[in-house]
């Protein structure tokens, strides 16, 4: 009995398990070739958070969480989530970029320079399959439950900002 339950319990704790950020294995995404050239030029626009990142982080705010890169490698946050307190934070938020894409050596940064936005991490750069629109995911980092922070626990994940022009 048990020789015929093991290998279906070990099959079910496989398909179980994650390898990492949930939003990231979205089949409707690829991740940015870094072998391909991507010109700063095509980052540059307005993304909007998409539902699917607002239900997961359960942001019910009915304005646009919108992120804005502009020409001069300067990006602007509005209504951006704080991930130090894991809340919406229903003001602007204003940076510098920095942005290399060494395509010859399979490399590509898109980072701001301001760790207040992200804390220190860098902008993923998806396309969306269908249409190849670019996608940047931002990593939330892991937060483990303390008295500081009011008992939250959040895993690490990503929020994903769709480009709309």
């Amino acid at each position: 009995m048990i020789k015929t339950l093991l290998p279906f319990l070990l099959l079910a704790l496989l398909l179980n398990c994650q390898d990492g950020p949930r939003a990231a294995f979205n089949e409707e995404f690829v991740r940015a070739n870094p072998k391909n050239k991507l010109p700063f030029e095509k980052l540059v626009g307005e993304y909007i958070l998409d539902e699917d990142s607002k239900s997961r982080y359960k942001i019910t705010y009915n304005d646009t969480i919108k992120l804005t890169i502009k020409k001069d490698s300067t990006f602007i946050a509005e209504n951006y989530l704080d991930y130090k307190t894991d809340s919406l934070q229903l003001k602007k938020l204003k940076g510098r970029l920095s942005y290399i894409n060494n395509f010859k050596d399979s490399f590509m940064y898109l980072q701001p320079n301001d760790n207040n936005f992200i804390g220190g991490g860098g902008f993923e750069i998806f396309y969306r399959k269908k249409d190849s629109v670019i996608a940047l995911y931002v990593y939330t980092p892991f937060i483990p439950a303390t008295k500081e922070n009011n008992m939250k626990y959040r895993e690490g994940d990503y929020l994903r900002y769709i480009k709309i022009n």
